[in-house]
């Protein structure tokens, strides 16, 4: 009985672990692989906060900047990008009555903080001991110090080490772990050393086939990995006796986290603090261990399972040792929370003396003195604070009034006074100046800059859409035509907004905006691909699968495209593996050196012509062929005959390892008796199969054998064929599916009346030669994959004469001439690609030929638009040149910007077309296609809100955050990035995994490219359906009442325009001030 209750209870602490270990790792995000980028919030688990709350926690726990630094914004002032009336407006919630008179001038609170915001009067400066520099000024500013020090009581050095021993102890556990602790203390490098380890452990583990040499025993998970290879390592980061420590830890790595976390001695109180402290030690590792622990079905976690608790399992016990080591070793107390709560305050004089030395504070002499009391183990840390009081600390007091004397004087300048003046003013009216600059330090700045630049960016974006339409730049309607030439949708993404302007500007063509996705929720696997690729946003689910097949009158060239593709890929394989094989730099070098070179020479010199040439040898060597999609469901026969097929090829490939059959002598009714058999569970072999074994002289024990490996090994039971039918029953869509996916994206689009002759759905992919983020270019609606396969599964589906009678049964009726296309936009080179062409009826070739010649010309305009941002094109490029630039950036291997195109996004505008037609937009704003009159039950704009939003606002974030901290939040330049494990990248040989978005990619040199704003939401709906939906989701309310989201609405109803508050409350703009 007693077993059994020590046993619940040590169930019931693993349990409560882990239910810590997920709070904890709120504070980390996700983190995608970089073959299916994801954009998303590096602090998305923290939206429940308010925004500067956040940002708080992000600086707290990962050291991040949530705000572009001081200087940045100031030349967004100078420059306009700032308008002071915004920034006074937002400088106003913190601003008091409160006013001083400086000499006959009077100097409000409010001019004070305006002053240290334009001028960085408040920017943390140390001053130096001894004033040696000259400075004109100095007889005011000595003035202004001495009349300063009768206002100004120095703090005593005793209750300035009380305060500093008391705010250690706060923070000890809560955002200092003991190991940073050790090493501010003690000058060692613990926190790296655990890093260090980690990176080693988690980049030999998660690797998904980079390696050449693989880390064995991963199928344990990656504690049990760890724990058998670590026990034979020779004493890790010195750790004494390690083998012998690693070999006895816990077998679950609950019960050693708990071991870890009671050996360091941290309080039950403050564990789920510590733990998000070392997860956001790594971020990047911890992350993708965060997103691959929840994806249960991801091949490579089922085969090699992964956890934030394993994670932390091993990270605890290098930081137990290693802080228990460093305690003994330097301080001579135990490494543990109590005891060096402790010590801080047995010891104050040490503590300080000691932090302030690693810190590099104290002057040479007391440095030298400090580091021979901490070497020799000695006692006079007394004696030396001592006359440290006697000899430094009035230096300190003299230096901290002149520093304030020089931030008063530079506020008399900026408030355009006579700094002499200072030099009469009242002490107390001095300390009142210099109080107001203390109580507004440089890092509450932030905030309001923040603001200010959002309202000068959303007034000039609210006023062009408020331009009257008479003003716009639309073009005018052919004589004569009604009907336009086309219509066509693209993703809402932003840079669809240049290129539907310009399409639009060439004719009467009318473009719509709607999710890269297409609402075909779908897995998609491509013709001759092993793997299916997710085609949908990572918020939702797919339950159908579609895959792509070669057309049925090309039967007789699939063979041969086959046979060649094969002998394609054992090349490429065959040269993967001498590339990666240790033989081969010894004995290959001198033969395959100009194989290598020729690309090398190529890439580098002339990537368009190389690129040009290797397509051409890929055509003549593997030509395509025309494919199309398994949009139908099967029928249940069909099923039954592929289920069939699969088992077949599975009982031969038995029959012939492992019975030694030719394929001569493997006959159908042997193959089907045998695969009966091994489904129907029975021991007693049946008649048929004895009598169809009998020509192959197989004996009854060995088809026995044959059955249970069948069953055991090959997992062909009745359960496994019912799972595989299951999801073969998954490909395609019935035909209620495809009128409802159709019913629901047009009636979302728009497109419910005068549809086109054509109308166009296009996707859009992305082109770019050595760029690890390449998917990050893609569709962050399609999962970070291109968007062909949906708009093909949409056209195909809108082309079907039966779903257009269920649709006409809706009240949709689709014209029975109106053809829909599928297209996919190249966001790196501009140009359009349609795909199915041979399905477009004869009638059609006339209007397919002017929609070309329109899409050809749209694309050179885009071209020739984004060519004029790109900071290394010096002079405008017009028609074939802006396209031959544009083409050699996407296949150049140095270029650090292929695209730059996704950066500087601000809005997504969710209404008809006619509230953004005629406008440049500049590329920055997401454009949703919706009208609200279509719409009374507020359904489709349900899933707008809680769909096409979120994924602007994941992309706006991963920008913001990775332009205003790239080090922290981004991924620092591309020039030292390299490719691990084939899930991420690292900055050089040896780093965590970078997060975001690289340098090039948000700045352009050290200024930003995006402009980092919070996402703002313009909707065209009424505010009372608005009003009902975030009542009902969490998730807006979250990004509306927390900031992390404006939402502006165009009320139908009135016609007027209002703006959410976070309180819930709705404001007339033209009052919103």
């Amino acid at each position: 009985m007693e077993q059994i209750k020590a046993s619940i209870d040590i169930e019931s602490r693993r349990m409560e672990l882990r239910g810590v270990v997920q709070l904890a790792g709120e504070v980390i995000a996700q983190y995608w692989p970089m073959r299916t980028f994801v954009h998303h919030n590096p602090l998305h688990s923290l939206e429940y906060l308010p925004f500067e709350e956040t940002a708080r926690r992000g600086k707290q726990f990962m050291g991040g900047h949530s705000y572009l630094p001081g200087a940045l914004y100031r030349e967004y002032l100078k420059s306009g990008r700032i308008q002071r009336a915004d920034l006074d407006a937002a400088l106003r919630p913190f601003v008091s009555n409160q006013s001083v008179t400086i000499g006959s001038r009077p100097v409000t609170h409010g001019d004070v903080l305006l002053a240290c915001l334009t001028d960085g009067l408040c920017a943390p400066v140390a001053e130096p001991l001894d004033d040696q520099l000259h400075d004109p000024a100095k007889a005011v500013i000595d003035a202004v110090a001495a009349s300063l020090s009768a206002e100004w009581a120095f703090p005593d050095l005793r209750k300035r080490i009380h305060l500093i021993v008391e705010g250690d102890q706060s923070a000890l556990g809560r955002w200092l772990t003991l190991s940073h602790w050790c090493d501010d203390t003690c000058g060692t490098q613990v926190v790296r050393q655990i890093n260090d380890q980690l990176i080693k452990w988690c980049e030999a583990f998660l690797d998904e086939g980079h390696a050449t040499w693989s880390m064995p025993e991963r199928e344990k998970g990656l504690y049990a990995a760890w724990k058998d290879l670590a026990a034979q390592e020779w004493s890790p980061c010195g750790i004494q006796d390690s083998r012998r420590k690693i070999s006895q830890l816990p077998e679950y790595p609950e019960d050693a986290l708990l071991q870890s976390l009671d050996a360091l001695g941290i309080p039950p109180n403050l564990r789920q603090d510590y733990l998000s402290l070392q997860l956001t030690a790594l971020p990047g590792w911890a992350g993708f261990i965060k997103w691959r622990a929840e994806e249960r079905d991801y091949p490579w976690q089922k085969a090699y399972p992964v956890g934030l608790v394993k994670f932390l399992a091993i990270r605890l016990w290098y930081a137990s040792e290693l802080v228990q080591k460093t305690c003994r070793e330097e301080l001579g107390i135990e490494g543990r929370y109590d005891a060096i709560v402790a010590f801080m305050r047995e010891h104050p004089d040490e503590y300080y003396l000691r932090r302030q030395r690693i810190a590099g504070r104290l002057p040479a002499l007391y440095a030298e003195e400090v580091d021979r009391l901490r070497h020799h183990k000695g006692n006079g840390w007394g004696r030396v604070m001592e006359r440290y009081a006697v000899e430094v600390v009035p230096r300190q007091e003299i230096a901290a009034r002149r520093g304030a004397a020089k931030r008063l004087v530079a506020l008399a300048r900026s408030l355009e006074l006579d700094p002499a003046i200072l030099a009469g003013t009242p002490h107390a009216t001095l300390k009142q100046l210099f109080d107001w600059m203390e109580g507004f330090p440089e890092s509450d700045h932030g905030p309001v800059w923040l603001k200010a630049l959002e309202t000068g960016y959303q007034q000039r974006l609210l006023a062009q859409l408020r331009t009257p339409a008479q003003q716009r730049t639309v073009p005018v309607d052919q004589p004569g035509t009604n009907r336009p030439y086309s219509q066509s949708v693209y993703c809402i993404d932003v840079r669809s907004e240049p290129f539907r302007r310009h399409l639009e500007s060439t004719g009467p063509h009318e473009t719509y905006g709607f999710a890269g996705f297409f609402a075909a929720f779908i897995r998609y696997r491509a013709w001759g691909k092993d793997h299916d690729t997710e085609q949908f946003p990572v918020i939702m689910r797919a339950k159908n699968e579609v895959r792509e097949i070669p057309r049925s009158y090309l039967d007789y060239k699939v063979s041969k495209h086959e046979a060649r593709t094969k002998w394609v890929h054992a090349g490429h394989t065959l040269l993967h593996d001498l590339k990666e094989n240790v033989v081969t730099p010894y004995v290959m070098v001198e033969s395959l050196g100009w194989f290598y070179g020729l690309p090398i020479f190529g890439k580098t010199l002339l990537p368009s012509l190389y690129q040009r040439w290797t397509s051409w040898l890929r055509r003549l060597f593997v030509p395509a062929i025309a494919t199309t999609l398994t949009v139908d469901k099967m029928a249940p026969a069909e099923t039954a005959e592929m289920l069939a097929a699969e088992h077949h090829a599975v009982v031969r490939k038995v029959l012939h390892d492992h019975a030694g059959l030719r394929s001569s002598r493997i006959t159908p009714a042997l193959v089907e008796a045998l695969r009966q058999q091994a489904l129907n569970g029975q021991a007693e072999l049946d008649s048929s199969l004895l009598d169809a074994a009998k020509p192959a002289e197989l004996t009854p024990e060995l088809l026995r054998t044959l059955v249970d490996m069948l069953r055991r090994q090959y997992d062909l039971t009745a359960r496994a064929a019912s799972r595989q039918k299951e999801r073969i029953t998954r490909t395609g869509f019935t035909l209620d599916e495809q009128a409802l996916t159709v019913d629901t994206a047009l009636r979302m689009m728009g497109l419910t009346n005068n549809l086109a002759r054509l109308v166009l759905f296009c996707a859009h992919g992305s082109t770019s030669e050595n760029n690890p983020y390449e998917s990050a270019l893609d569709c962050g609606a399609c999962g970070g994959n291109e968007g062909k396969p949906n708009a093909r599964v949409l056209a195909m589906m809108a082309n079907n004469p039966r779903v257009r009678e269920r649709l006409a049964k809706n009240k949709l009726v689709i014209p029975s001439d109106t053809h829909f296309l599928a297209g996919q936009m190249d966001t790196t080179t501009d140009e359009v690609q349609l795909f199915d062409l041979e399905d477009v009826p004869p009638t059609h070739r006339a209007d397919l030929a002017r929609l070309q010649e329109d899409l050809k010309e749209a694309s050179i305009l885009t071209s020739q638009e984004r060519c004029a941002r790109f900071p290394d094109v010096q002079e405008p490029l017009v028609d074939a040149k802006a396209q031959a630039h544009v083409r050699q950036r996407s296949v150049d291997w140095s270029q650090v910007r292929p695209e730059w195109g996704l950066s500087s996004n601000t809005a997504i505008v969710i209404g008809r077309r006619e509230l953004t037609k005629g406008l440049n937009l500049d590329g920055r704003v997401f454009l949703q296609s919706y009208d609200a009159k279509q719409d009374p039950s507020s359904r489709l704009l349900e899933v707008l809100l809680t769909g096409p939003q979120v994924v602007a606002q994941w992309i706006n974030m991963e920008h913001y955050f990775s332009a205003v901290d790239n080090e922290v939040y981004g991924s620092g330049s591309k020039i030292y990035h390299n490719v691990v494990g084939r899930i991420g990248i690292m900055s050089g040989p040896w780093s965590d995994l970078r997060l975001g978005l690289a340098r090039q990619t948000v700045m352009n040199g050290d200024v930003p490219y995006h402009e980092p704003m919070r996402l703002l939401t313009i909707v065209e709906a009424p505010r009372e359906r608005i009003d009902k939906l975030v009542e009902r989701h969490e998730i807006l309310r979250h990004y509306y009442h927390n900031e992390w989201v404006h939402l502006v609405a165009l009320d139908p109803d009135d016609g007027l325009w209002y703006r959410y508050r976070p309180t819930g409350e709705w404001v007339p703009l033209d009052r919103d001030r």
